[in-house]
């Protein structure tokens, strides 16, 4: 029932993390007004606003102007219920409440990243600053050796996919690397200090690079074609979160 109950709250979470996804983009609050269909502006009702089973019960369409519904919100509210069952077993609450509460909304912020940034090719600043912020309380909290890792992890992280993105501009004559994708990168940094953000990073450009020929391979994409990097990133980071230390082990333990 406990683990149970944590998913049924990370879905209602997962329900506001959806209005962060459509608002943020679009620079709307997201606190007013209340959830509405996008589409007829109705307010909507009780039903609507159940998580998961809602979008099902009204078989994704507005009930009010009958506007297709993503499937997107049934999807970020189970992935949002997943991540607090998963943090909770990675860090349970009654030993490690911080390191539970800094997980939770650090996989929060990723989610809206990766779904802005895969639907609108754009990273909300925003949320990447709180995601600095609240990396760097974290590791200040396990005293100044880690802090001081975060910080500089931070600074790094923007620095080198500033220097990525400088290089692949003068290569290819345009845009390789997006600013959202640096503060995303000091966010990274911020969150596992210098060591871990080598992995996060190297994780991303591995995650990218398969799904580029993925989409190559079945001709989603040209070469050249812009594929947003933040969907990566954030990948990068959630299974640093969660297997970074031990695919350091595993590693190291290959060449000690």
């Amino acid at each position: 029932m406990y683990l149970i109950s944590l998913f049924i709250i990370g879905a209602f979470v997962g329900s506001f993390l959806n209005v962060c996804i459509h608002r943020m983009p679009r620079e709307e609050s997201i606190v007013f007004p209340g959830s509405h269909c996008p589409h007829c502006n109705h307010r909507l009702g009780v039903i609507d606003l159940i998580p998961i089973i809602g979008y099902f019960l009204i078989r994704g369409t507005c009930g009010y102007c009958q506007a297709a519904v993503s499937f997107r919100y049934p999807l970020v509210e189970t992935i949002s219920g997943g991540v607090f069952v998963a943090s909770a077993l990675a860090f349970p609450p009654l030993t490690s409440s911080f390191a539970f509460a800094f997980s939770l909304i650090f996989l929060s912020l990723l989610i809206v990243i990766f779904f802005v940034d895969l639907e609108h090719q754009v990273i909300p600043s925003v949320a990447s600053y709180l995601g600095v912020a609240v990396g760097l309380l974290f590791n200040l909290s396990g005293g100044l050796n880690l802090f001081l890792s975060a910080l500089i992890g931070a600074g790094l992280g923007f620095f080198i996919l500033y220097l990525i993105g400088s290089v692949g501009k003068m290569l290819f004559k345009k845009d390789a690397m997006g600013e959202g994708d640096l503060y995303l990168g000091a966010m990274l940094g911020a969150a596992f200090g210098w060591r871990g953000l080598w992995l996060a990073l190297f994780l991303a450009y591995l995650l990218a690079a398969i799904v580029a020929l993925v989409l190559l391979g079945f001709g989603k994409v040209k070469m050249g074609d812009y594929v947003p990097f933040g969907p990566a990133l954030a990948a990068g980071g959630v299974i640093t979160l969660f297997f970074g230390q031990k695919i350091l082990v595993w590693y190291l333990g290959m060449f000690l």
